[in-house]
């Protein structure tokens, strides 16, 4: 049964009838006016929506407001309503608002008040995260966020040189890099990314050095027996070779000569001579034939 323009036409009629279903004095009704509003439906989307795998968890709604606007609230919470009536989750939801500092915040929205009240929504400020927490990664890349121009090049040359030994994983360090040059460049639009590269070149060789030797020992090490490919990827990691016993740097100079590694780099590794390199080449050599 359709009944859209029967309730208009009714509350329209009779407004009165509104307020006491609601439980209200039917005398409002004088100060009110009952009327129909259009409102469509504008595309938008969502810094983040952090999604749970169990029905049991919470759904979290996350934007970055990193602008001032007054009706922020209302247009914010609308879009929660749309998504809520559209997806139909079963979970719980939160919201979660960052804001580089306390001034961007509009304040509590008289509309929403209880959501406030409630926890529903979590308000968080750049510029109030404690400082140990920046300190570690990824969070200390925020720091470039609210950084002054001034320190914003000292806290990156801080964040690459510590990014080897804080973070192992080569893949993670690409990525850190990558999210790091963009930030600067939305700090410093004046400056290239080409420029900003130029800049850290120094040490972002080193992350790179790195970078490859962890991939190397990753796929050297599918050649060798666990103990040793056990000690090989450390030992890439911290610059290296020395250490490794000497019996294991034959093993993985065998291992990268089989995929073909040039003798130049499997000494580098593996802190072998190239002549003993090129004799243990020619040996497996001899051996197949």
């Amino acid at each position: 049964m359709k009944t859209d323009s029967f309730f208009h036409r009714f509350f329209r009629e009779f407004l009165e009838a509104f307020f006491t279903l609601i439980g209200e004095e039917e005398q409002k009704a004088k100060h009110y006016e009952f009327t129909s509003v259009e409102v469509k439906e504008q595309s938008f989307r969502f810094d983040g929506v952090v999604q749970p795998a169990s029905r049991e968890d919470r759904l979290y709604f996350f934007e970055a407001q990193f602008k001032h606007e007054d009706d922020f609230y209302l247009r914010f919470f609308g879009e929660v309503a749309v998504f809520l009536r559209q997806k139909k989750p079963e979970n719980l939801w939160r919201a979660v608002v960052l804001f580089p500092t306390e001034a961007f915040d509009p304040g509590i929205h008289p509309h929403y008040q209880e959501f406030f009240e409630s926890g529903r929504i979590c308000r968080l400020y750049l510029t109030g995260i404690p400082e140990e927490r920046l300190e570690k990664f990824p969070l200390n890349l925020l720091r470039i966020i609210i950084d002054s121009d001034e320190k914003v090049l000292a806290s990156a040359e801080k964040i690459i040189r510590q990014l080897p030994e804080q973070v192992p994983d080569a893949r993670t360090q690409e990525v850190i890099v990558d999210l790091l040059i963009n930030l600067l460049l939305s700090k410093l639009p004046q400056m290239s990314r080409k420029e900003i590269e130029k800049m850290f070149e120094p040490l972002l060789s080193d992350v790179k050095k790195s970078r490859f030797y962890q991939e190397v020992a990753e796929e050297v090490a599918q050649e060798l027996t666990p103990k040793i490919a056990q000690e090989l990827t450390p030992k890439i990691a911290q610059e290296l070779t020395p250490k490794i016993a000497q019996e294991s740097k034959y093993e993985i100079a065998k291992a990268m000569l089989k995929k073909n590694f040039t003798i130049e780099l499997i000494a580098e590794i593996t802190g072998l001579p190239q002549d003993e390199i090129r004799a243990l080449s020619q040996q497996m050599t001899d051996g197949k034939q």
